[in-house]
This record gives structure tokens, sequence and C-alpha cells, in this order.
């Protein structure tokens, strides 16, 4: 089997913040944490910081959960 999950929650990431947002996360994200040691909670504080969102219920659905949410309707 093939597992998709964690490209299917940056999926519905870049649905819910929209894709500008979404990849500037990314570079972000990259540009912070190059040379250092970054976990979960260190890119969440990323999205949130960049998408001025409060990702919280987002995050705990799509990474903690263990039933499949429903991919945001997007932007």
């Amino acid at each position: 089997a093939v597992y998709i999950g964690g490209a299917l929650v940056f999926h519905a990431l870049r649905l819910q913040v929209g894709d500008e947002a979404f990849f500037e996360i990314l570079r972000t994200y990259y540009a912070r944490y190059q040379d250092g040691i970054a976990g979960t909670q260190d890119f969440i504080a990323v999205a949130e910081e960049i998408s001025g969102q409060n990702l919280e219920a987002f995050f705990q659905a799509w990474l903690y959960s263990t039933e499949l949410p429903s991919l945001p309707a997007g932007r």
C-alpha cells in the first residue's frame, strides 16, 4: 500500500490557506530551519504566522485524528 497521508495534508493546507500563503509558508519554513532542527509544532507556527489563521482545528483533524477529514472548500 502507498502512504499518501503526508501529501494529502499539504494539499488540504493549500486549499485552506490559498496558493500564495501556502508557498510562502514553505519558503519561510525552509529559510528559517534549513540549518537546524524543526518539528511539527514549528511548521504549524509558521503556517499560522504566514496565513494569519488559527489552524489548530485544521491540524488537529489532519494530523491527530484517526478519521480522514473532508478536504477544505478552497480559496
